[in-house]
Formats: structure tokens, sequence, C-alpha cells
């Protein structure tokens, strides 16, 4: 994004200039915007898994596979997510608590149905599973072809439910 005036956005855009510069006077408004509807569009899919059907196990599974899928569209725009999630913390802050929060809350109602083991912290499993998400997604960016986006989505919900099993 260094570098990247609102001239070069228009132009990638295929707007005019002026048309870009009607709604955002400086690329800092621009990346503000980006970054509310992007993290909108995150938790908006976040919050209709937890709402969907099925336990608490299933909505996880669910959730992390729905994560991984849209690493395709998510590496496109990935440089950007990255400077950002760096450069906006303070607006990420309130994020990443709901996140972990919604997280932590089906965890902790995974563990009281018997779904996940009573060892299992659910505040750090909630923040290390977002953790491992971002990593994924940095080397996806990275090294697009290193690995199967679905192979790895078997491997890591494998992988979860091995952790937190009962």
């Amino acid at each position: 994004m260094r570098g990247t005036g609102l001239t070069h956005v228009a132009d990638a855009l295929g707007v005019g200039r002026s048309s870009l510069y009607h709604y955002y006077p400086d690329k800092r408004t621009l990346v503000a915007d980006l970054l509310r509807e992007m993290l909108a569009e995150e938790e908006a899919l976040f919050d209709a898994v937890l709402a969907g059907e099925g336990s608490p196990s299933a909505r996880l599974e669910r959730f992390f596979r729905e994560q991984l899928a849209l690493f395709d569209a998510w590496s496109a725009i990935a440089p950007l997510l990255f400077e950002l999630r760096s450069s906006e913390s303070r607006r990420l802050r309130p994020f990443f608590r709901r996140i972990r929060g919604k997280l932590e809350a089906l965890l902790r109602e995974a563990q009281d149905r018997g779904e996940v083991g009573s060892q299992v912290d659910p505040f750090l499993a909630s923040a290390s599973a977002i953790a491992l998400l971002d990593g994924l997604l940095l080397q996806y960016f990275v090294e697009p072809g290193a690995f199967d986006r679905e192979a790895m989505a078997d491997a890591l919900v494998r992988g979860v439910r091995r952790a937190i099993a009962p």
C-alpha cells in the first residue's frame, strides 16, 4: 500500500480519479472504509456460522472450513490486509475482542455439552485459532501453490478436533 496513491487505485478500478476523489478525499479515508467493510463481512460470516444449525463442534468445523474457503478472495488483498493489521491495530482491537469472545462462547458451549475437554482454555483456544488462520492466510498469500486449501482445511479440522477432544 505504501507508494500507492488514489490515482493508482482509480486506475486499478478502471474509474476516473475525480470519481474516486468525490467519495474519498484521501487514501486514509478509503483504507478506513475498506477496513470497516472487510471486518463487517468477516464478522457477519462468523455470526452466521455461530447461529447456524448443528452442534457446537459442527459449527466450529464449519467456521474453519468457511474461513479457508475465503483465502482465494483474501489473498488478492492480502498485502493490504496485513498492512492494515499492523497500521490500524487500534481499530482492529474491538473486532478481535468480539471474535475471540464469540469463539470462546462457542467453545464453552461445546465444553458444557461434553464435546470439548475441560482441559481446554476457551479464551486461549479462540486466540490460537484466529492466529492459526491468519498465519495460514499469510502462507497462502506468499506461496499460493504451497498447499491445497481443501486438504489444509481437512488437516486443520482434524488437528483442532484432537486438540480440544474431551
